[in-house]
């Protein structure tokens, strides 16, 4: 496994951690079971909609698949566009005048 490319050794990783088999996980990111092989195998390389598919099918970061940190586990801090619009803009403070000075 040390011979694999970043990417095919912790999308392996994170397939075996979740415990799942490549048919399982194709089902879940709506890809074919052939191209989960030949990602793990390094003869191919998913498109951006197909890797943030991967993570969130995995529950790690997308980071952590293309070998941009270390830990396996997605942040809980990232959020989907969907999540960004659906949220209200914070409360604006109110200003107050000091009293004038006579």
């Amino acid at each position: 496994m040390e011979d694999l490319p970043i990417f095919q050794e912790r999308l392996l990783l994170a397939r075996r951690r979740a415990g799942v088999s490549q048919g399982e996980l194709a089902k879940r990111t709506a890809m074919y079971a052939s191209d989960i092989s030949k990602m793990e195998r390094g003869r191919m390389l998913p498109t951006a909609p197909r890797l943030r598919r991967l993570a969130e099918a995995l529950s790690v970061s997308a980071d952590f698949l293309l070998g941009l940190q270390d830990t396996a586990a997605a942040p809980s801090s990232i959020r989907t566009h969907e999540d960004a619009h659906a949220e209200k803009p914070p409360a604006q403070r109110q200003r107050t005048r000091k009293a004038p000075v006579a």
